[in-house]
């Protein structure tokens, strides 16, 4: 019996991003929480809130942009991602 490979947080991100590239936003957000619940990142938060944004759900767009910005305050993408959705 073939031993199965474990799902790593990099797997999760990577099929998350195939899903927002091809502007599958709902699965794109699924992909990511799993990515966050294996191992937080800001990268990770940004790439959540940008399938967020997508999706026009500006509060959690701007609590993920805020939470990249609290693991990596010089992740500059989500700084000025957030600040555009903002006002």
């Amino acid at each position: 019996m073939k031993k199965k490979k474990p799902v790593t947080a990099q797997d999760y991100i990577e099929v998350g991003q195939f899903y927002l590239l091809n502007q599958k936003y709902a699965e794109a957000i699924k992909q990511f929480k799993k990515a966050l619940e294996l191992k937080p990142d800001a990268q990770v938060y940004y790439q959540l809130g940008l399938a967020y944004e997508a999706s026009n759900e500006t509060t959690s767009a701007q609590d993920m942009y805020r939470k990249a910005l609290t693991l990596d305050s010089k992740l500059v993408e989500a700084a000025e991602h957030l600040k555009k959705i903002s006002t």
